[in-house]
């Protein structure tokens, strides 16, 4: 407890100022379960599951709790898939208002937390405004995104096995160079250097930010197409079931996984969501 893999890192690779919150081990972890609760929420007072007033109620309590956890992307996660199940409403334009209001409040949200956060590397380089622009933000997973690609075209159809960056790191930080790896742990790698010496090198991250790439680097493209298809094809289905609408708690998390990765303590929820097509009759509360 406690260890730190960088002056300003866990061993855990989690940022300090980003702590658990609760059961979650990160505070994004924590914004995307509000983000998805607070769809339920929308989805149980349709169906009158719940009244207005307690849908009301949890909403003002969840949306100042999602705010302070100072996550852009389960802000974001929210406001898409409220735009989602509200244009599949029937009284959709009833809430144009709102969802222009909703929005504008998320882009101030997300432009306040994006340039007044520090990022250490932007100090010590000379990058130009546009550069600096897409690193505040994506909070520097520009970078990642870039190694990600690097390293699906050395591995485009199988990929590197789970946790794909994490793997393929070592072999992409040099373009130029294939090392000599003697062990590779989660957040260091081992390597015979130039002079004959044996290096220890930390290893950033083991995910690349991006659901589609995470998936790509671990899986191969082959991999993504089998997510993609069983993605598609179980949201499809809820969509057309008689509990259509809640599918919006899948929008969020692929909204939510633009900038994140998969986790088992949140991405169970939009998995579940989206094996509830098999309902076949819904009880409409009065």
């Amino acid at each position: 407890m406690g260890q730190l893999l960088r002056e300003n890192i866990l061993a855990s690779t989690i940022f300090k100022e980003q702590q658990p919150i609760g059961l979650y081990s990160h505070r994004g972890h924590a914004s995307f379960v509000l983000a998805a609760v607070a769809v339920l929420t929308l989805v149980s007072w349709k169906w009158k599951w719940i009244s207005k007033r307690k849908a009301v109620l949890a909403l003002s309590l969840i949306m100042p709790a999602l705010l302070l956890t100072f996550t852009r992307a389960g802000v974001l996660a929210l406001i898409v898939a409220g735009v989602y199940w509200l244009y599949c409403e029937e009284k959709a334009k009833l809430y144009r208002r709102v969802i222009l209001v909703s929005v504008l409040v998320a882009l101030l949200f997300v432009g306040a937390v994006s340039f007044t956060r520090k990022i250490s590397a932007l100090d010590r380089y000379n990058f130009d405004s546009k550069t600096v622009a897409i690193k505040y933000l994506t909070s520097d997973r520009y970078w990642l995104w870039q190694q990600s690609i690097t390293g699906i075209k050395k591995r485009p159809l199988l990929g590197w096995g789970f946790n794909g960056f994490g793997i393929a790191y070592p072999y992409i930080q040099n373009p130029n160079r294939t090392p000599n790896i003697v062990n590779l742990g989660d957040f260091s790698f081992d390597l015979w250097g130039k002079n004959g010496q044996l290096r220890t090198m930390p290893i950033p991250t083991y995910k690349a930010h991006n659901l589609i790439l995470d998936t790509t680097l671990s899986v191969g493209v082959l991999g993504l197409f089998c997510y993609g298809g069983l993605l598609v094809f179980c949201f499809r289905l809820v969509q057309l079931s008689p509990i259509g609408g809640i599918e919006a708690v899948a929008v969020a998390y692929i909204a939510f996984t633009f900038t994140w990765f998969e986790c088992a303590q949140f991405t169970h929820i939009a998995w579940w969501v989206l094996s509830l097509w098999g309902v076949k009759e819904v009880n409409v509360g009065k």
